[in-house]
């Protein structure tokens, strides 16, 4: 019992270990983008047209972004999994 006690204990330290892993990495990956982002509005050249290219293109990025973190790995892997269980 002291055993499994001991081994829920390490499982929860390791899940917020990693839970705060992905909040500083999402953090730092937030301040790398507005660095980013300031370095290319205030260079010279860039201008408005560089602006409106970064812009689309960053667009689409957050739509297959957004679809790529709302579940849809989650949902593919789940179905698959089943269809390989039915089949053995």
């Amino acid at each position: 019992m002291h055993n499994n006690l001991n081994n829920k204990k390490n499982k929860s330290e390791g899940f917020m270990k990693s839970v705060l892993v992905l909040m500083v990495s999402q953090v730092l990956i937030k301040l790398l983008g507005f660095v980013y982002r300031v370095y290319l509005t205030n260079r010279e050249g860039f201008g408005d047209e560089g602006n409106a290219i970064y812009s689309g293109g960053y667009q689409i990025y957050a739509i297959l972004l957004t679809i790529s973190s709302i579940g849809v790995p989650n949902a593919i892997s789940k179905l698959v999994s089943e269809k390989v269980a039915i089949r053995r």
